[in-house]
């Protein structure tokens, strides 16, 4: 007997969930095993082998080599339909997907970090906590700005690490989730516009901000659904509220929170809230996790709706 795709697309959701609720991430010092490192050390072994000083040369490389590693990764979820869904493989199949899919997001590991820079006290801990979690310089910052960048990777992080992964879960399955943690992984490594990877990593950042573009902004109405604000992205725009190079969560972090949020020399948003401090870490965090549980809810629900509905197009197990 076949089993139906959109319950094994809800059982696979369901339980990579539960997977990150309850186990999480591996511990810290296992974490070069997790195969999603590998990611980053692939385009970094390539960003090595590759000479500077040709920007067209370094234009067309940075174009093939997340196509590759794209395929490295993407590839094997593609083959997993190879697994025929009747019930004797379907529990394998099943299983199978849910490992790959939650090593595409978390809400555990996010919470995780974001508690390590809460937690820490005095100036140089935080520093080191903090950075773990910021790709900016914090050399130079002082405990405000610090607790100001952690907020900040949350609020951005519930895009990256958690919104967008079961966004494109939800449409093209653990193909589509994988698809986009390799295209953030690489805009997180090389996607900076810096003399180096200003023409190796374009195409990594152009890919990741068209990818980014309407999980953002779920993830930001999610923010303000959460702390009972106005959901209305356009206000977020408006009246000078938010600069226009900050990311929309952070702007609505800022405002559930009513904390003012800065990155040295790129925005401001918040100016007249008080400025940042471990507590607002602690906000963050719980946001973080009532915005996931909140669009986790929705797309379960749209899920069993379709299944009760009878979608017999559904039924069939898809290209992904």
């Amino acid at each position: 007997m076949q089993m139906n795709f959109l319950l094994a697309h809800l059982a696979i959701f369901v339980i990579a969930i539960l997977m990150d609720v309850t186990v999480g991430d591996p511990p810290e010092r296992t974490e070069k095993y997790y195969p999603i490192v590998w990611i980053s050390r692939l385009m970094y072994f390539f960003d090595r082998i590759t000479k500077r000083g040709n920007a067209r040369k370094e234009k067309i490389l940075g174009v093939i080599y997340p196509i590759l590693i794209l395929f490295i990764f993407c590839l094997p979820c593609l083959m997993l339909i190879r697994i025929p869904l009747h019930y004797h493989y379907g529990l394998l199949y099943v299983v199978l997907v849910a490992l790959i899919f939650k090593m595409t997001f978390t809400v555990k590991g996010l919470e995780r970090y974001g508690r390590y820079a809460m937690e820490a006290v005095d100036l140089e801990a935080k520093r080191e906590a903090v950075g773990k979690i910021v790709g900016r310089d914090i050399a130079d910052l002082d405990m405000e700005h610090l607790d100001s960048a952690a907020v900040e990777s949350v609020a951005e992080n519930i895009t990256d690490s958690v919104i967008a992964p079961l966004f494109y879960f939800a449409f093209f399955g653990v193909f589509g989730a994988m698809f986009y943690r390799v295209i953030n992984t690489l805009d997180a490594t090389v996607g900076y516009k810096t003399t180096r990877y200003r023409h190796f990593g374009w195409f990594s950042a152009k890919a990741d901000d068209v990818l980014n573009y309407v999980p953002e902004r779920i993830a930001a109405g999610l923010i303000l659904l959460s702390g009972g604000s106005s959901t209305k992205h356009g206000d977020l725009r408006s009246h000078g509220y938010a600069n226009e190079t900050a990311p929309l969560t952070i702007a609505a972090m800022s405002r559930v929170l009513k904390v003012k949020l800065e990155k040295v020399g790129h925005y401001v948003v918040g100016e007249r809230f008080e400025g940042a401090r471990s507590e607002h870490i602690a906000g963050a965090i719980r946001t973080a996790k009532r915005s996931t549980f909140i669009f986790a809810l929705v797309c379960i629900t749209v899920m069993i709706i379709l299944y009760l509905g009878g979608w017999s197009w559904l039924k069939m197990q898809p290209f992904f």
